[in-house]
């Protein structure tokens, strides 16, 4: 059974995706709140099924969906946030994704994109719809002094350059107080978020960047 959960300030929207949602086999809504400041009362206060995907608006009454990110990705480490938005700015993709969320896509009609969303993520990890990726290459192109870098979390930056410096998964878990799990979880974040699959490729991107500069 595949847990979600839902954040959206538009009440006809919010009810829409949790009866959709809970109307599919193989997918149950965990929780369904209308801001954050009620996410978080609520989620402290009892214990839920911890979800697999969180749908997140961006611009929320109060604290907004950065917020959110943080927030869901401090309690639940592994969760995949989508954020569910009808903005579509470049400099906002780049700093959900900076943030930890697993992807980004527009609001359309269709309630059924919703499953090919979250069936994409489980799938591969990540999510980013076509217009959200066309508007994100165009700028990426735009701007000479973009770095993949500007993909990454603070903590997937961190792994990087210990990748870079040649040290081994136990080094990077013991330089960074972690564990080897969580080093790996982290790498497969950033191969996910270029598109490779491998520490050799990373290397090469990281070699190709560099001469680059």
């Amino acid at each position: 059974m595949i847990k979600i959960g839902i954040v959206e300030d538009n009440i006809f929207l919010l009810k829409s995706y949790r009866d959709f949602l809970n109307s599919t086999e193989g997918i149950i809504v965990s929780f369904s709140y209308s801001s954050m400041e009620e996410a978080k009362t609520l989620l402290e206060s009892k214990e839920l099924n911890k979800p697999d995907i969180i749908l997140l608006d961006i611009f929320l009454p109060g604290e907004s969906g950065t917020e959110g990110i943080k927030f869901f990705k401090s309690h639940y480490p592994d969760v995949k946030i989508i954020i569910l938005t009808s903005y579509n700015e470049a400099s906002l993709i780049l700093e959900c994704l900076k943030l930890g969320a697993s992807g980004y896509a527009i609001k359309n009609s269709h309630l059924g994109n919703l499953i090919d969303i979250i069936n994409q993520t489980l799938r591969s990890g990540a999510y980013i719809d076509e217009m959200a990726a066309a508007k994100l290459i165009a700028t990426i192109h735009k701007n000479e002094s973009f770095s993949f870098k500007n993909l990454l979390t603070s903590r997937e930056s961190e792994i990087v350059e210990l990748v870079k410096k040649g040290f081994s998964y136990k080094k990077m878990a013991e330089t960074l107080f972690v564990t080897t799990y969580t080093v790996n979880y982290h790498l497969k974040n950033v191969y996910k978020k270029l598109g490779i699959h491998s520490k050799s490729a990373l290397l090469s991107k990281i070699m190709a960047e560099t001469k680059g500069n």
